[in-house]
């Protein structure tokens, strides 16, 4: 019944973080045409125009923010395990497998908490940049909560697993499935 219930929610999570990657991928093509427009408008035509940085600005934070949790789900980030390799299969297992992911969340769960109270706060007050065309901030700070609190289900759904697979003592089972 655990598993079951487990592999449901780690579906459900996955088909998420998927479509996250997609609106990432979409956001970082419109931060590309938009800087190639804010190039060519510059260079080429001698007219500048003033909300291509804030807009690349704005489409970085919100594709990193979604990217993460699939990268993390995919096992495709930086991986420092010099310290870990000294170590005996199963230490090795537990720390890369459940005391990285601990010490993760212990960081993102109050980013999540504090970025959501800021993102609420600046959409109650109609924050905006202080550039020309003073576009709104509240929405785009909102991607950071979002993609923190994805990337924390993806982190406790792989501490989950990691946790069963020591228990029943199959440390060669992939934590991070592709």
């Amino acid at each position: 019944m655990f598993k079951k219930t487990m592999r449901t929610l780690y579906n459900i999570s996955e088909l998420i973080v998927k479509y996250a990657m997609y609106i990432a991928g979409f956001i970082t093509l419109l931060m590309a045409l938009v800087t190639t427009f804010g190039v060519v408008m510059r260079y080429a035509f001698k007219s500048p125009e003033h909300y291509s940085y804030e807009i690349g600005i704005f489409c970085l934070i919100s594709g990193v923010a979604l990217a993460l949790p699939y990268i993390q789900r995919r096992g495709r980030n930086l991986r420092v395990d010099f310290v870990a390799n000294r170590f005996p299969p199963k230490v090795q297992f537990a720390l890369l497998n459940v005391v990285v992911p601990l010490v993760a969340l212990a960081y993102l769960i109050p980013l999540v908490w504090r970025s959501w109270g800021d993102a609420m706060y600046s959409l109650g007050i109609s924050e905006r940049t202080y550039s020309a065309w003073a576009p709104p901030v509240g929405p785009m700070k909102l991607f950071v909560p979002i993609g923190a609190g994805l990337l924390c289900i993806v982190l406790i759904a792989q501490l989950v697993h990691a946790i069963v697979a020591l228990k029943e003592n199959n440390i060669e089972e992939k934590v991070t499935p592709s």
